[in-house]
């Protein structure tokens, strides 16, 4: 809504406007003044008495404020369902992989160190996913876990995987998470 034509009703005389801004600015306050804004509607009543190429401008511009909004409501209506069915779609995922990732990670019931879980991540990520096993010989040096840390967490990174299916997409996810606090605790033990 174009703020020039906001207007705020008149309370005894005082603009809630005036009184939102004046020395008891809370939040409900705030919150009372955006409930109260209401925009000049725009209907066929407003071309009344006016003349032929006026009111169908106005019968114009009103079917035409109408579609879009029609629009708006069946595209928002459409990104919520979509995003429902990925969620419920995750739910699904997690419950079937959340076994296999938590014994990939953890060791009875303690993290694994990033040398231990970079070197069994083949083990975990799906087929096609550009990840070449590393022994764990290959991370025994500080400066190789960093390099090899790196490029998983390019291969697994969530920017990354916004494209795949929600099984491997939850996976990369899950990995990333762990591959990220494993390289928190193993910078932390450096230090």
């Amino acid at each position: 809504v174009d703020q020039r034509w906001v207007e705020a009703p008149v309370n005894n005389g005082v603009d809630k406007l005036s009184t939102a801004s004046g020395a008891s600015n809370s939040s409900s306050s705030i919150g009372e003044m955006s409930s109260s804004l209401k925009g000049i509607s725009l209907s066929t009543a407003n071309a009344a008495g006016k003349s032929a190429s006026v009111q169908a401008a106005v019968h114009a511009r009103v079917a035409d404020m109408q579609e879009s909004q029609q629009k708006a409501i069946n595209e928002l209506r459409a990104r919520e369902m979509k995003k429902q069915t990925a969620d419920a779609e995750e739910d699904l995922v997690r419950k079937r992989l959340e076994p296999k990732l938590k014994a990939w990670s953890e060791e009875h019931g303690k993290k694994k160190q990033l040398r231990a879980l970079l070197a069994n991540l083949h083990t975990i990520l799906w087929e096609g996913s550009g990840w070449k096993p590393v022994s764990l010989a290959d991370v025994l040096d500080d400066s190789k876990v960093k390099r090899v840390y790196h490029k998983a967490s390019r291969v697994v990174h969530p920017d990354k995987t916004g494209h795949l299916d929600a099984e491997k997409r939850f996976i990369a996810k899950r990995v990333f998470d762990s591959l990220t606090q494993a390289k928190v605790d193993f910078d932390e033990g450096k230090a």
